[in-house]
């Protein structure tokens, strides 16, 4: 039987109360919320308006790779952690009163993370219980309803509630060209029993071009992120507060037959600190890439970033 840490926003997906837990707030407005169906629109000058559309086949794979660096500096020695993560999730596309339903299903997990102190941990798809739902805006709100919790041992190794911000990007509110960028916010934050996260990124996207991946045109745009995020840990005057800030760095190539990113690229160099009772501050440092990869199969062929399949 799995012993759970619950996360404060576990529910029944519902935009409503997604809100009030978890919210990616706009720097820039995403247009209105509804229905969401059909190809994007080109402007007759060249610039395209993006939006998210429930794809003509609602299911998609995603495959999603982290590569984590940790390194701590402390008055008695430094230690290093590596943590390598894949993941694996069917992916559901409907419509949705408030934009579009995503419900995600893992089909495949493996972490492990490398300790120079205290060895090596390890978490699979047996550790995590139930779906990942949440919904999509067509500029790209992101409202969390539901996430698979892990048991309390490797809770620390899950990849949620982030990837969910990670996966869609913010669209702009208006048709851009190539050159064209916009700037947006995105601000979340979780607590359960024990920890309160919050991150705030503040997100710069400039639209490069067409680039061609195999037989396949997709829009390629850069992206550049100003980061921040704090996480406090355990009860009233044990608790430990860490204080991280850097930047994100990487691209999305946007497939305009599905109206969604094919693949993702994102790189993150960070420092800070982490302050503990009766030890003061330690230097913190992270980096390492996530890539996400999405595949969708039209009704003649299968096709992902890579072409046929």
């Amino acid at each position: 039987m799995k012993t759970n840490r619950p996360f404060a926003f576990a529910g029944t997906l519902s935009a409503a109360a997604c809100a009030a837990v978890m919210s990616a707030c706009a720097g820039a407005p995403a247009g209105p919320a509804g229905p969401a169906t059909g190809p994007a629109a080109r402007s007759t000058d060249g610039a395209t308006r993006f939006a998210y559309r429930v794809p003509s086949n609602p299911t998609g794979l995603y495959h999603i790779e982290d590569s984590l660096f940790v390194g701590v500096s402390t008055p008695v020695g430094d230690m290093e952690v590596m943590t390598t993560t894949q993941l694996s999730m069917r992916m559901l596309f409907g419509p949705d009163p408030t934009g579009i339903g995503v419900v995600g299903t893992v089909v495949g997990f493996n972490a492990v993370s490398a300790n120079s102190l205290a060895g090596i941990r390890t978490a699979d798809a047996d550790d995590i219980d139930g779906p990942f739902a949440l919904v999509l805006s067509p500029g790209g709100h992101v409202e969390v309803g539901t996430m698979p919790v892990f048991d309390t041992a490797v809770a620390d190794l899950s990849p949620f509630p982030g990837i969910a911000f990670e996966i869609f990007p913010r669209l702009p509110a208006y048709p851009v060209g190539p050159g064209d960028s916009w700037v947006d916010t995105v601000s979340w934050y979780v607590v359960d029993e024990v920890t309160a996260s919050t991150n705030n990124t503040i997100y710069r996207y400039t639209l490069v071009g067409d680039t061609l991946i195999g037989d396949r045109t997709l829009l390629k745009f850069d992206v550049r992120g100003e980061v921040s995020l704090e996480t406090v840990q355990g009860e009233e005057d044990e608790q430990s507060t860490q204080e991280m800030t850097g930047t994100t760095t990487g691209f999305v190539l946007w497939d305009t037959e599905f109206n969604l990113p094919a693949y993702l690229e994102s790189h993150r160099e960070m420092e800070g600190t982490n302050t503990v009772p009766g030890a003061g501050a330690i230097r913190m440092t992270i980096s390492g890439p996530v890539r996400i990869t999405a595949v969708f199969q039209p009704r003649e062929r299968r096709r992902g970033i890579g072409g046929e399949r």
